[in-house]
């Protein structure tokens, strides 16, 4: 009986080794990006196996097969984090675009840390706090506005980005009415204000044309019956986690 109960023993300490190897193994190979993978990218413009690693950490596995397709730009000592924090924009041009940002944890590795998804093509992206704001290119092209571009902010909770506020700096509508037809152009000029409350502010300019449904001279410069520039301020309500209009004053 004693020899039993050694050898159940002996069993049962190399089944908690073998399971303890294997879990060390798991945690030291999950989510982490060889910092060779990103050295390689920037000197020597090779980004299949930095672009396939992070669509792995990301859970976005259904996307390797594009992965030749995909750009990818590389944000280093970003602005208000850690310098040990690195960012990847990665984008397949009119499909996907996102953020992925990997803090180093030793010489040789990044460790997977946040997805900032569902985005557009990425402009720009800068941090204040817990508060990500993103500037992108609109899809939705419009032959009248060039610079047609998203502001996006998002709110960092419990190490997840959510989107918090979203608008875009060209919009346009229009109405119909008798035998006219009214075009409404709003042009918004937007900004992120830090402190103890975070505010937006927007300076939006709306216009409002009148055109003839059935116009014959196609080329006709629309008229402009009404412009209004109105100056509006958000702040940001911690109980909801939104940006709440807080006034709205014209200018002119």
């Amino acid at each position: 009986m004693n020899k039993l109960i050694k050898l159940l023993s002996f069993l049962l300490v190399i089944n908690l080794l073998i399971l303890g190897n294997l879990i060390i193994k798991q945690y030291n190979t999950v989510d982490l990006l060889p910092i060779s993978y990103a050295q390689t990218a920037k000197h020597n413009n090779d980004n299949y196996n930095l672009i396939t690693s992070i669509l792995k950490d990301t859970n976005k596995n259904n996307l390797i097969k594009y992965a030749d397709y995909f750009e990818i730009q590389i944000t280093e000592n970003i602005p208000n984090l850690p310098k040990s924090n690195i960012a990847f924009t990665l984008s397949l041009p009119e499909q996907v675009s996102f953020i992925a940002i990997y803090n180093k944890i030793d010489n040789n590795n990044y460790k997977f840390k946040y997805l900032i998804d569902n985005l557009s093509l990425i402009d720009n992206f800068y941090f204040y706090n817990n508060f990500l704001i993103v500037e992108q290119k609109d899809k939705n092209e419009s032959a009248e506005f060039n610079e047609k571009k998203l502001f996006e902010v998002f709110f960092k909770q419990n190490n997840t980005f959510i989107s918090v506020f979203k608008k875009s700096t060209y919009d346009e509508k229009f109405i119909s009415k008798d035998n006219d037809s009214f075009k409404e152009i709003e042009i918004s000029s937007i900004d992120y204000v830090p402190g103890d409350i975070p505010k937006i502010l927007c300076i939006v300019t709306t216009s409002v044309y009148r055109t003839e449904l059935f116009s014959s001279q196609k080329d006709k410069s629309p008229e402009k019956i009404k412009e209004i520039t109105k100056k509006e301020v958000y702040n940001f309500n911690y109980s909801k986690n939104t940006f709440d209009l807080f006034s709205s004053n014209i200018i002119r």
